[in-house]
This record gives structure tokens, C-alpha cells and sequence, in this order.
């Protein structure tokens, strides 16, 4: 978590233009000791302090700083020292060392080593080691981007859907391209306007959580204000925070269920590739059109099990043993969507196209040729859901209200859990069902409050089953199993 105080943070917010009297004495209050009780009963480990930002103020602010970093050991609290880019590395690692603090956190590229240093970088792969820590950073603040022009104005893209940031569609792709060891987000709440409300946090705290990420939480000025002066509603969304942290720790174990999706995206995520790769699988999320991350380096025979369709994205064209594998794939009965140029099958395909590709039979399936390059996320994303075949849908969510849904499955298929991350900001009263194709024995409602799950009502749907929910205000998670008929 990061814990702003002492003297270097008031510096910055002073030049910053925006400190007032109450925000600093906030900002000493966290430097106490006796703030640290704040933490009591959440799962919260580790504090993130200011460290070092190449002020000639620095030892004075670390000297403030060790009564709170001797209290927070005592605890058990790991404590990280945030250093900015503008400082020197040696020197703030060296008094990291010698302050008692574990590690500290950077997005400096300055190279050092026989000191934990965890560094933070922009979105992107490219030198990440496997199995190691991943430090994200720019990532937006998670929710509904609403216009100006009133409180519950949403703003649309050429989807026309409401637009969402999010950044579980990230944490996804890090832990299917190069599975970190933990993958932690760093963002901040909006900092000119009223502080979020306590929705809202839950909403970053499940929106990174669901693919197993972590958020290194951070709270917006007000707040960190009002939880200082007592006042009982700041307490409140505090403890609303510290109860959606609990949730996700104790269901560690969904993390490693297998995405369920009829669309598998094929890219090697890199390079020129990045953006659109990027792009498709943000707006797939943002539609929720299930789909599973393919590695184009790293197709194994059985990567398409279970898969109506393969989108292929990049210019350069596959290597021999993945195009033989692709049009298999085809020949089977699967859709092949791919960028111009590519071999099409003997004889158009009679079924409507999307505007902008070409289709053809190929074996049992068929091949998808787009007839420019893909360069326009949009219209990939769109090609896509006009050509998916809705009738083998896994499943239907009704009523959600502007949301998001993750499906996953347990590695022997004798369970699954569908999460809903709820984005609208207006209450949301209206009932909400889901329909699985697979017949589900049994379903259990999990919310973030609820320490025990309560069950929901089943009704067959042949050839499928639905299950019926209350209004789902930020999130649920509906855990399926046993066979049903």
C-alpha cells in the first residue's frame, strides 16, 4: 500500500499548489506510528513510503521516517521505499539498506544489484523475466469514463458501448505471455475531484484481482484526510477496501482456473505488433467476447481444444508448422480469421460476411481473409463478433448492467467461476441471470461481503442452464460444478 508522509511528500504537494492545512497535518499524522493501526485486520503486507526523489531534503526525511519504519517491522510490514527517476539509485538504495527497509521501488533504468530493487515499468513484455515480479505502471483508474455534461454520462468510442477502463484484460495477458511470479498495478485515484467513494475502490481493487493481479493500493487525498480526522464514513469505505482485499486472498485458487472462450487470439504481442494486439484483446474484454491468449511461438497441438475460432493478427505470416496447424484447424470445422494474403478455401462461403474480409470454405470450416491490413482494432474486434456463431455461445449473461464478465475453469473441468465487475455508477435494481451451455449441476453466489456463499436458483434451459441472481451492485462471482440434467 502506499503510505504518503513526511516531509518530502508535503514538499511535493506544496509545489504541487494544493496542500492545505488539514492535508498536512494528514501528511504527519501517517508518518506516526500509531497511524500503522489503520492496517489492523487487513491483509495488507507491505507499506510503500516515500524514499528519495533527489531533494537535498532526503536524510532529513528519512531521519522523520524511522520511527515509522522500526513500528511497521514490528508488525510484520514489509516496508518499500519509493524512489523517482530523477534520483541517484546508488545512494537511496544504500540508505534503504542502512534505514531497515526491504526493497525499494523504481521506474529508474539505472542498473544496481545486492539489494531487492522491484522496478515498475510501462505496459509492454519486452525484457520481463519469467516467473519473476512485474511492476506495471500508466494504468488507468478502473471504472466508467463519464462525460461531463452530467453526472451519469457516459462516454462512448466507435463501439457505442459505454467506454471502460480497465486493466484486468493487462493482468491476463501478463500472466498467460510470461506468468510472473506477481503482477502489481500502479495507479492512483483522481486526485481533483471528490474523493471516489467507496464503489469505486472495490471496482479497482476486483478489477485487478481477478486475474490474480495485485493493486498497490492507494488512496485519493480526501480520504486519507477524513480516515485521519476520525469521520466515521471514511471508515467505512476503508473497511469496504480492506474486505475486497480479504476476498481475493482467500480465492487465490481461482486464479489458476483456465479461461473459457470459443476465440483464441494468436500474436506474438511484441514489437510492431503490440498495439493492435494490445488493442483487440482490451475491446474483446470491453465486449465480452470470451477468448483465450495464444502465443504464436508458442502453439501446442492441443492449444485449440474447445475453440469455434482463431484469430491469426499478425502481418508477418506464421512459420510452416503453425500454418499447417491453423488451416487444421479450419478443416475441422473452425473459423481461421487472418490479415490479406493468406491461401482461402475453394469456394465462398454462402454465409453472410462481415464488410471488410473475405470468407470461404475450407474443409469443414472455413477461412477468413481480411481484405486490408489490420491496422483498426475496431474493426477487428467488430469483424469478429459479426462473425461468431452466437448459437454455441458458453454462456449469456441478461440484465448486467454495464459490465464485465471472466469465465474460468477449473483444470480438471469439474468446476467454474463466472466474475462480474460491474462498472455503472447508478443503482442497478433490475435481476440478472446467467445462461450456461453446459448443464451445471449447482451454483453459489459469492459477493465481496459475504464471508459464506449463498446458492442460486437453477432452471434448466435445454440444452443448457440458467441461474437467477439478485442485482449485482460492483461485483459477484458465480462458482458452477457437478454434472445437472
Amino acid at each position: 500500500m502506499r503510505w504518503p508522509c513526511g516531509p518530502l511528500e508535503i514538499e511535493r504537494r506544496e509545489r504541487q499548489g494544493h496542500l492545505t492545512p488539514g492535508e498536512r497535518e494528514c501528511l504527519v499524522h501517517w508518518s506516526r506510528p500509531e497511524a500503522l493501526a489503520l492496517l489492523d485486520g487487513t491483509p495488507v503486507s507491505a507499506l510503500v513510503v516515500p524514499w528519495a526523489d533527489g531533494s537535498p531534503r532526503g536524510d532529513a526525511h528519512r531521519r522523520a521516517l524511522s520511527p515509522l519504519v522500526t513500528a511497521a517491522r514490528k508488525r510484520g510490514l514489509a516496508v518499500i521505499g519509493e524512489v523517482d527517476d530523477e534520483a541517484d539509485l546508488g545512494p537511496a538504495v544504500a540508505a534503504a539498506e542502512a534505514g531497515g527497509l526491504d526493497a525499494v521501488a523504481t521506474a529508474s533504468e539505472q542498473l544496481f544489484s545486492g539489494f531487492p530493487i522491484l522496478r515498475f515499468h510501462p505496459r509492454g513484455f519486452d525484457g520481463i523475466s519469467p516467473g519473476g515480479f512485474l511492476g506495471v505502471t500508466g494504468n488507468p483508474w478502473p471504472g466508467l469514463k463519464t462525460s461531463a455534461v452530467g453526472a451519469y454520462a457516459a462516454w462512448t468510442g466507435p463501439t457505442g458501448p459505454p467506454w471502460i477502463d480497465s486493466n484486468a484484460w493487462y493482468v491476463r495477458l501478463a500472466r498467460d505471455l510470461v506468468q510472473p511470479r506477481t503482477t502489481w498495478l500502479w495507479f492512483d485515484p483522481p486526485e481533483d475531484e471528490p474523493s471516489p467513494g467507496p464503489a469505486a475502490y472495490e471496482q479497482a481493487v476486483a478489477d485487478t484481482a481477478i486475474y490474480g493481479g495485485r493493486w498497490v493500493v492507494s488512496l485519493d487525498r480526501h480520504l486519507r484526510a477524513d480516515l485521519s480526522s476520525g469521520r466515521p464514513e471514511a471508515r467505512d469505505t476503508w473497511d469496504r477496501i480492506g474486505r475486497s482485499l480479504t476476498f481475493f486472498e482467500e480465492h487465490r485458487e481461482w486464479v489458476a482456473y483456465r479461461p473459457v472462450g470459443p476465440l483464441g487470439v494468436i500474436s506474438d504481442y511484441a514489437g510492431d505488433t503490440e498495439f493492435i494486439s494490445f488493442e483487440v484483446v482490451n475491446l474483446l474484454s470491453r465486449r465480452n467476447i470470451l477468448y483465450r491468449v495464444i502465443h504464436k511461438d508458442r502453439v501446442r497441438d492441443a492449444a485449440f481444444d474447445g475453440l469455434d475460432m482463431a484469430l491469426y493478427l499478425d502481418e508477418d505470416p506464421p512459420h510452416p508448422d503453425l500454418a499447417r496447424k491453423l488451416y487444421a484447424f479450419a478443416d475441422r470445422g473452425g473459423t481461421l480469421i487472418t490479415p490479406p494474403g493468406w491461401k482461402e478455401g475453394r469456394t465462398t462461403d454462402e454465409a453472410p460476411s462481415y464488410p471488410g474480409f473475405q470468407s470461404s470454405r475450407h474443409g469443414s470450416g472455413r477461412v477468413v481473409v481480411a481484405r486490408e491490413v489490420l491496422v483498426d482494432p475496431f474493426v477487428v474486434v467488430e469483424g469478429v463478433f459479426g462473425l461468431m456463431r452466437h448459437a454455441r455461445d458458453r454462456l449469456r449473461v441478461f440484465n448486467p448492467g454495464v459490465s464485465q464478465f471472466h469465465y474460468a475453469m477449473r483444470e480438471d473441468g469439474g468446476s467454474a467461476v463466472l466474475q462480474v465487475v460491474r462498472h455503472s455508477r447508478r443503482d442497478f435494481e433490475t435481476h440478472t441471470s446467467v445462461w450456461f451451455r453446459r448443464p451445471w449441476a449447482a451454483a453459489r453466489r459469492w459477493g465481496l461481503a459475504r464471508e459464506t456463499p449463498t446458492p442460486a436458483e437453477r432452471e434448466p434451459k435445454p440444452p443448457g442452464v440458467e441461474f437467477h441472481l439478485p442485482a449485482v451492485s460492483v461485483y459477484c462471482a458465480l462458482e458452477v460444478s457437478g454434472e445437472g440434467g
